[in-house]
């Protein structure tokens, strides 16, 4: 009876991590192709920076900062191949599916709503769909427990830095959404406001360095944050100082880890 019992619940995993796999990887080309529609405005909608500019604000990266966006793509199909790297024959050691369970998918699904939404200048809505997609990539890091073991290099590269990036972006992302939101209901974001929701954000994401080693993850916040002070070389001076020293700390803060670290190193 109990290795019946051991053989079926050994097979309800299997068809539960093939589930995964494939929702995954779903997940993403969902993301993808809405994204691409948008983008290119086949489904007939406004263009995605005509949009943004509508409800620009003092935190509103420069536009080549969304460039990263194609990094993350990448990065994403290659974590999407790599989760379901055994899924013709099943291997013990690839407990990533059934780990993640459905956060991944709620974050691409998110993803890809989001652009669809953000068109249509239904800001409000938006800021829900990326709220709930930053707080599933969170609930990711914690749950898959990324950054805080020595994990061999492969894990790294193929697991850990696409979550990372992908958070460390939308973390700014979201950011930018909020405040555009409170433009489109007609709160202005003072000089003040955005610099110093820039030196939270930059508290915030030193205590996660410190506390969760995730370097990668300042690193894409510190693009976007960059991006907004080149936004206002000609605009606030107060904000691009602030966002170009927030930037700067950011960066350095990730130098020092590294170093500080560089024992656990997987190269070596």
């Amino acid at each position: 009876m109990r290795r019946l019992l051991v053989l079926l619940n050994q097979r309800y995993n299997n068809y539960m991590k093939l589930f995964w796999q494939i929702a995954n990887i779903a997940s993403v080309i969902f993301a993808l192709v809405l994204n691409f529609l948008t983008g290119a405005q086949i489904l007939n909608l406004p263009a995605i920076n005509e949009v943004s500019d509508t409800y620009a604000t003092l935190l509103t990266p420069a536009g080549y900062a969304f460039s990263i966006w194609s990094l993350v793509y990448i990065l994403l199909v290659v974590f999407a191949v790599y989760q379901a790297r055994d899924i013709f024959k099943p291997h013990k050691d690839n407990d990533l599916p059934l780990t993640m369970g459905p956060l991944f998918v709620i974050a691409n699904i998110c993803n890809g709503l989001w652009t669809y939404i953000f068109v249509q200048e239904l800001i409000g809505l938006s800021v829900f769909v990326l709220l709930l997609l930053t707080t599933s990539l969170y609930l990711l890091l914690y749950r898959l427990k990324i950054a805080v073991y020595d994990a061999p290099l492969e894990v790294i590269a193929l697991s850990w830095w696409p979550l990372l990036i992908y958070t460390g972006w939308v973390t700014v992302a979201t950011v930018v959404n909020i405040a555009s939101w409170f433009d489109s209901i007609g709160v202005t974001i003072s000089p003040l406001i955005a610099s110093s929701v820039l030196v939270i954000l930059a508290a915030v994401l030193l205590a996660l360095l410190i506390t969760r080693n995730v370097r990668e993850l300042l690193l894409a916040s510190a693009w976007g944050i960059a991006a907004i002070g080149v936004a206002q070389v000609e605009g606030n001076q107060a904000v691009m100082v602030t966002a170009f020293g927030a930037s700067g700390i950011l960066v350095a803060a990730i130098l020092v880890h590294g170093y500080m670290n560089r024992a656990a190193s997987p190269l070596k």
